[in-house]
């Protein structure tokens, strides 16, 4: 059943097909790439001990092999140098290697009759263990890196004799070559601009004793037009000014959310002593408007008129809305609103409420809300006291920095070598 549903799946989606394929070519890539990696067998010489092939042409070579010690396996990296030449067969290493050097140097040049971009002096032979260094006869031309040096050339060509010094181990061998070095060809853009940084040059040098500078009226066969290049120092005072803006406005929003922080820390750590006044008052056996006016006209006899915490300043405002003929329960409720913070919004609906369903158990409402209340400045001061202990880590990473340096550098430069 479970085979004539995958034949099924497989006909109404060729994607399963597709994919069985792939899986199927990967587990014989896997298996074949497998085998061909680890099928290899250690070979015996004709004494019966086990051997190692070396690389030809001098190349060195890495096997990883599995080596019993007694009952023991391990895994080891030998290395096997190449296989040493002959003198015979160095000889000729040697002169195959001169033969290529004069082919593999050539870069983006044709030929070393005719070399107007730079070589490219390699430094080994590959496949072999042959190393390569160069010398030149005229470094004002090109130096042993294959750079050329265009100060020093001429449309007449310059010979220059390149001297490869071949080593392999302690045996050297060298190879002489010449190529002809002539200046890289120019666009007509650049002969241009090379044919009016003469003129340049020319009309300085012949006018130092005058007041002006004769600008040439033609390059290359072509007429000049002389105007003042654009100055991009606007530019860059438009950009600072630019960045200053956006850094002053972005500072505005970074202290505006920094005070609407401060404001609303202020309301939270304000909200439990609110709370606790309003209760005791209603205790005391006053209505709620009165208590309302208590609190408030003693903030306000306090402050002088000066506004600084929200939340009080809120409930003078509430207060003097009342005074002027405002229903009582919408005044608490705009409060609450106004504070824009749960506790406060609470606050105000409790006595929104209270003035609509009357003053039954308005007592124990508020009692809960100043034990609530009371628990919240508890938590907000733990939490204030790990910013504080946080923001000390700074500075106290700073000290250390300090005393490491006082102690660290005399003992650094009383030291004696």
């Amino acid at each position: 059943m479970k085979r004539d549903q995958i034949v099924k799946n497989i006909r109404q989606n060729p994607f399963y097909a597709k994919a069985g394929i792939a899986a199927v070519l990967s587990v014989i890539c896997f298996a074949a790439v497998y085998m061909w990696d680890n099928g290899k067998q250690v070979s015996i010489n004709e004494q019966g001990k086990a051997v190692l092939e070396r690389g030809a042409d001098g190349e060195d070579v890495q096997e990883n092999m599995k080596v019993w010690i007694g009952d023991t396996q391990e895994e080891v990296e030998v290395n096997v140098s190449g296989k040493a030449y002959s003198d015979r067969k160095l000889k000729e290493a040697f002169e195959k290697s001169g033969e290529y050097l004069e082919k593999s140097i050539l870069g983006e040049n044709e030929t070393l009759d005719e070399v107007r971009e730079d070589l490219d002096l390699v430094t080994e032979i590959p496949d072999t263990s042959i190393t390569v260094s160069w010398n030149t006869d005229n470094y004002n031309v090109m130096d042993t890196q294959g750079n050329i040096k265009e100060e020093g050339l001429t449309e007449e060509g310059t010979l220059v004799k390149l001297t490869a010094i071949l080593k392999y181990g302690e045996k050297t061998a060298s190879h002489e070559f010449f190529v002809k070095v002539f200046p890289p060809f120019l666009s007509q853009s650049e002969e241009n601009i090379k044919e009016l940084e003469n003129k340049l040059k020319e009309a300085d040098e012949s006018t130092m004793t005058e007041k002006y500078m004769i600008l040439p009226e033609s390059a290359n066969g072509e007429k000049l037009r002389w105007e003042y290049g654009i100055n991009t120092r606007a530019f860059g005072v438009l950009i600072m000014g630019m960045g200053m803006a956006c850094m002053i406005i972005v500072s505005y929003v970074q202290n505006k959310k920094e005070e609407m922080k401060k404001q609303e820390r202020q309301m939270q750590i304000d909200y439990p002593h609110i709370i606790n006044k309003f209760n005791l008052y209603i205790r005391a056996g006053m209505t709620v408007r009165k208590a309302w006016f208590r609190i408030a006209q003693d903030y306000e006899k306090k402050s002088g008129g000066k506004k600084g915490r929200k939340a009080y300043d809120e409930m003078v405002c509430t207060m003097h809305r009342i005074q002027g003929g405002a229903p009582e329960g919408e005044c608490y409720e705009n409060y609450g609103m106004n504070c824009n913070i749960a506790v406060y919004k609470k606050f105000g609906t409790i006595l929104s409420q209270n003035l609509r369903k009357g003053s039954r158990g308005i007592t124990d409402l508020l009692g809960r809300e100043a034990e609530e209340a009371f628990e919240d400045r508890k938590n907000l001061a733990r939490k204030l006291g790990e910013e504080a202990g946080t923001k000390l880590m700074i500075p106290m990473f700073l000290m250390l920095i300090v005393v490491f340096a006082i102690v660290i550098v005399p003992a650094f430069f009383s030291i004696q070598v």
